[in-house]
């Protein structure tokens, strides 16, 4: 027989459902039943196994949800979960939002399916904490409760994002060239030298870094070197630009300048001045 744990709806005033991520429902069931959604669920949904086992089903689709493991359900989504070994233990958390897309997007959360999560624990204490302040009585308990969810939104993608073995080894196997980057930006780099560092071709390393950071080999240099541009415009207010810009490793001012701007929306000398900094 099913025993209900703990159960909050909590009531969302306008200012609430306005946020850019709130919540709708935490809970926790020592025992899940069989649970049949034709028409789906309103909202976004996160379901933390604990225990037990379970099946969803999506479609024709039949998916084993393990202990440590967790399912993600699209709002509208036909559906169907249940036991498979009793009692199977599932905390669960649904919300909502106009930033929830964009940060299960940027987690690789792009359909209903089962994730594996690389610490289930943190999750499941993140749910625990955000049910205890939907029953707390606080006066801002809507914007309470959107700030502990954002900050499990944060653990949820990185749990299952690192949790994809070839994430995981990536970042390891480009760690030297991390080390690398870290160590001689100030010179110029070609992609041959970093992909020499963890012995691999230079299209092997672009492919990694498209992979792991979504992004090109040069273009983490350059964002290396800006941040270090960033750190000597702090640290030394009267440097000139162009003496910044050699400093990180740019033979060209004007092409500092130009990525500069790219990065952080504007240029040296408006960044000096948008902290207050003589140009």
């Amino acid at each position: 027989m099913n025993a209900l744990d703990f159960l909050s709806m909590p009531i969302l005033t306008q200012t609430d459902s306005q946020l850019p991520i709130h919540l709708t429902t935490v809970g926790h069931w020592d025992h899940q039943e069989r649970m049949r959604r034709p028409e789906g669920f309103l909202d976004y949904q996160w379901l933390q196994c604990d225990a037990g086992t379970g099946e969803l089903i999506i479609g024709d689709q039949r998916h084993l949800v393990k202990p440590g493991q967790g399912f993600f359900l699209f709002p509208h989504e036909p559906h169907a979960y249940q036991p498979l070994t009793e009692p199977w233990d599932v905390h669960w958390i649904s919300f909502n939002g106009s930033i929830t897309s964009s940060l299960l997007h940027q987690a690789g959360i792009t359909k209903s399916r089962v994730y594996t999560a690389i610490d289930s624990s943190i999750l499941i204490a993140h749910i625990k904490n955000i049910y205890d302040m939907a029953i707390s009585g606080h006066p801002f308990v809507g914007m309470e409760c959107s700030k502990l969810l954002y900050a499990f939104l944060l653990d949820l993608m990185r749990s299952v994002w690192t949790s994809t073995p070839s994430t995981t080894q990536n970042y390891v196997k480009l760690k030297p060239v991390f080390q690398y980057t870290e160590a001689n930006f100030h010179r110029p780099l070609t992609i041959a030298e970093m992909a020499n560092c963890i012995r691999v071709s230079s299209q092997h390393l672009c492919q990694l870094f498209r992979i792991t950071l979504k992004m090109r080999p040069m273009e983490y240099v350059n964002r290396e070197r800006i941040n270090k541009s960033k750190e000597w415009i702090f640290r030394e207010p009267d440097l000139r630009i162009q003496e910044i810009a050699a400093r990180v490793g740019f033979d060209n001012p004007s092409y500092f300048s130009s990525v500069f701007k790219k990065i952080e929306g504007m240029t040296p000398e408006q960044f000096k001045k948008f902290h207050g900094m003589r140009g």
